[in-house]
């Protein structure tokens, strides 16, 4: 079925540009070339979001920062899923960084990102890579090449069955003592996901239960989803677990510093209570993860 195009004008006064999508205004510093990149992968009322995320999104870094650019200097960064940029832009700003290397699995995304690079002039960022899904299993990096590892609403979207061999590849390149950092992940424990679908236990289920469920209470969303689309890796609805953020191919030891940086679980009390009886971590209660670990020790 067509799908109505959204109507949407670009001004441009010089000092700034403004996007207009019916209504509704959005001025921003992006170049009219940019805001175009934008408009063609996400769409105008996307695109719109995308053009306020630097300052909306930095608030998952900035305890992690706040600590790092007291006590850290000449950080090298490895920043995986860049999306457009946003935090490519604040991670830039650091004084504690010295080099960023961004990647992302999506081409469209990885243009912005290195037009940003040019036109904001992100002297930091040494690298925009664009690398395939399957390539990011063996990232090309040596080991113990980087102090941080930055990894914001990627995890969930890795395919699901052999997860591990990304998220190992992070440790893998990680140097002793350095940081790998999670954030924006949703729990697929938690009861309600409100990632993708938004209905009660759909990330626990089989994937043919999930989606006949999904079917019958959210038609309007899934009406033109396919069962191959719903399973694709990328989707999103199975979330993902504290235990698919550690490594498990890669033999290090690590720890969970989240609290040290001022990341709270954000598991309520009721989860504070179960996470202390059951001697687990408190963020195993928690409607998403913000986590912070710390590798250790790395055994050849």
């Amino acid at each position: 079925m067509a799908q109505a195009t959204t109507s949407w004008t670009i001004e441009d006064d010089g000092a700034a540009r403004t996007l207009t999508i019916g209504t509704r205004r959005v001025t921003t510093s992006y170049s009219t070339k940019l805001i175009e990149l934008l408009i063609a992968r996400k769409g105008p009322e996307r695109a719109s979001q995308f053009l306020v995320h630097r300052t909306d999104r930095a608030w998952f870094l900035a305890p992690l920062f706040d600590v790092l650019n007291r006590t850290r200097t000449g950080l090298n960064v490895l920043e995986v899923g860049c999306s457009a940029g946003h935090l490519t832009e604040y991670l830039n700003e650091q004084p504690c960084i010295d080099s960023i290397h961004s990647f992302d699995v999506d081409k469209a995304f990885v243009d912005v990102v290195r037009l940003k690079q040019h036109e904001l002039g992100l002297r930091k960022v040494k690298c925009v890579d664009h690398f395939s899904i399957r390539s990011t299993q063996a990232l090309p990096y040596e080991d113990d090449y980087f102090d941080l590892v930055i990894v914001a609403a990627v995890v969930e979207h890795l395919p699901f069955e052999n997860r591990h061999l990304y998220v190992d590849e992070y440790y893998r390149v990680l140097k002793e003592g350095g940081l790998v950092g999670f954030w924006d992940t949703p729990n697929r424990w938690y009861p309600m996901e409100s990632h993708s679908i938004g209905l009660p236990f759909i990330s626990l289920l089989p994937p043919p239960v999930a989606y006949a469920y999904a079917r019958l209470f959210k038609r309007e969303k899934m009406r033109d989803v396919g069962f191959p689309l719903f399973v694709r890796a990328g989707t999103g609805w199975r979330n993902s677990s504290y235990h698919e953020l550690l490594p498990q191919s890669v033999m290090a030891d690590v720890e969970d510093v989240s609290n040290g940086f001022g990341y709270q679980p954000g598991a309520g009390r009721w989860g504070r209570i179960f996470a202390q009886l059951l001697k687990v971590p408190p963020a195993f209660f928690a409607p998403s993860f913000n986590l912070v670990f710390k590798k250790v020790r790395q055994y050849d």
